[in-house]
Parts: structure tokens; sequence; C-alpha cells
């Protein structure tokens, strides 16, 4: 059964991102070690906090498409940088 996606895991990508971007910890390496994560799910999970907001904003409030799981979200990525492509290919259009 395919987990819905959980606002835990945009926070997540969110707080690590800020924490390597302030030079709070200084490699995605380093962050891996910290939360006692393995490096590839750390750098997938990072990726999420460059979603567009109103990407976000429809996971905070629980209106993703129902098809949008926490795993295929992390197999998307690598992102598009585009926001609108992000869209497409994450089932909002």
């Amino acid at each position: 059964m395919a987990l819905p996606i959980r606002t835990a895991l945009i926070s997540r990508a969110l707080d690590w991102y800020e924490r390597l971007d302030s030079g709070a910890i200084e490699s995605v390496p380093a962050l891996a070690m910290a939360e006692n994560e393995v490096t590839s799910f750390v750098s997938r999970v990072i990726q999420l906090a460059f979603l567009a907001p109103d990407i976000i904003e429809a996971i905070a409030l629980g209106t993703q498409p129902p098809e949008l799981t926490a795993d295929r979200l992390l197999r998307s990525v690598p992102l598009p940088e585009n926001w609108q492509s992000q869209r497409e290919l994450l089932g909002f259009c």
C-alpha cells in the first residue's frame, strides 16, 4: 500500500536545505551522518525543498492528486527546475 505524503517529509526537506545553505552543516554526507540516514536518501529529500509553492501548499492541505504518494514523489527526483514542469510531472495538470 502506498503511503500518503506527510508534511513532515517536506518539513524535513526545508530544514535540511536550510542547515546546508546556512553552513550549519557542511555537506550532505555530514547531514546524513547527523540524522542517522543514508546519503542517497538525504540527497533525494533535500530536493523536495525546491517544489513549487503551490505543490507544497497542496501537500500541506492534503489536496494533492491521490496518486501522488511519498514514494512517487521521491522517485520523481531529480525534479525539473521549472515549476510548471513539476506540476505536469506530479499530476497537478
